[in-house]
């Protein structure tokens, strides 16, 4: 998918009223089921989603105010220690072991390559809240 097609994913996930239940929204801008079998081809495709999501970097740091790297590794063990992490942080934490933040005004905004579900499951996730990442 182009860089512009996941830009207007973005644009209609954020412009979007979040569910009062959840408090969030996720995307999912691409996915890929991967050969259990051909490890190489989990590799490649992990290079490919990084690219595209790098590429996002800069028209979405133009639009809000990038936050960097989160590291969603710490979260995912203070949830197993017994700390109450909100979601979508607790369930993104599951994942991905990192998501690129933006925040847009009113909301927060994650961008995240599903590493953790290897070999078989690779996915570029928008993610759009408005609980502050713990």
């Amino acid at each position: 998918m182009s860089s512009a097609r996941h830009l207007h994913a973005i644009d209609q996930l954020c412009s979007r009223a979040l569910p009062a239940e959840r408090a969030f929204r996720v995307e999912e801008l691409r996915r890929t089921d991967c050969d259990a079998t051909d490890p190489g081809e989990y590799e490649e495709r992990c290079e490919q989603y990084a690219a595209e999501l790098a590429a996002l970097h800069e028209p979405l740091g133009e639009k809000w105010v990038a936050h960097g790297p989160f590291g969603l590794q710490g979260v995912l063990l203070r949830g197993g220690e017994g700390e109450d992490i909100p979601e979508p942080w607790h369930g993104l934490s599951w994942s991905a072991s990192s998501a690129e933040l933006w925040h847009t005004g009113d909301r927060w905004l994650a961008l995240a390559v599903t590493d953790r579900e290897r070999p078989r499951l690779l996915r570029l996730l928008a993610v759009a809240t408005d609980v502050d990442p713990p």
